[in-house]
């Protein structure tokens, strides 16, 4: 057994020999997995900021579509507060115009009322004529009897400034014209 130390010391060596020689292809594995671990952690590095790249480009474009929207907002409030504001004109104009219709209904039934006072009138003073002073009916015309009517007529003078410059009212010079009119169908 005197022997036997030297046998584990053989040992001994032989397995430090072999494990030596072991020792470099565990490293060599070592640096191609660090290789791999760091390709892998540059490509995830990559990713990564193409995901933060394209993150901010959507946070840009958000940021546009809110401005965009903002500003057709406030451009469809304006159109809006300019419709509104037309209507109430309109319904001012509206209302204004009602108003005139109003008064020219009124006036138009206080000139036929004053109109049909002119026609009865004008029939009773006919009759007192005709009554008092027998005359030939060519010379009784209407024509004849409202020659200064007739003249500004012909000068082509409005009823309004007919009945201004002769003293009497619209009504009457409308009934005059008319009563001529058919005066002239008879004949």
């Amino acid at each position: 057994m005197s022997g036997s130390p030297w046998l584990y010391v053989v040992l001994l060596g032989a397995a430090a020999i072999v494990y030596s020689l072991m020792l470099p292809k565990r490293k060599e594995q070592l640096t191609e997995f660090s290789t791999d671990t760091s390709q892998v952690e540059a490509t995830m590095e990559h990713y990564m900021s193409e995901i933060e790249r394209e993150n901010l480009e959507i946070v840009e474009l958000v940021a546009q579509i809110r401005t965009e929207a903002k500003a057709q907002r406030l451009s469809l409030q304006e159109q809006v507060t300019e419709l509104r504001t037309r209507l109430s004109e309109s319904d001012r104009s509206y209302a204004a115009q009602d108003m005139r219709i109003q008064l020219l209904e009124r006036s138009f039934s206080v000139d036929t009322a004053t109109a049909a006072e002119n026609v009865a009138r004008a029939e009773m003073l006919k009759q007192e004529n005709e009554k008092s002073v027998p005359v030939n009916s060519a010379s009784q015309s209407v024509r004849d009897r409202y020659a200064d009517l007739f003249e500004l007529h012909n000068q082509g003078k409005s009823m309004d400034a007919i009945a201004k410059a002769l003293g009497i009212q619209r009504g009457e010079v409308q009934l005059i014209l008319q009563l001529a009119n058919k005066e002239e169908i008879f004949l």
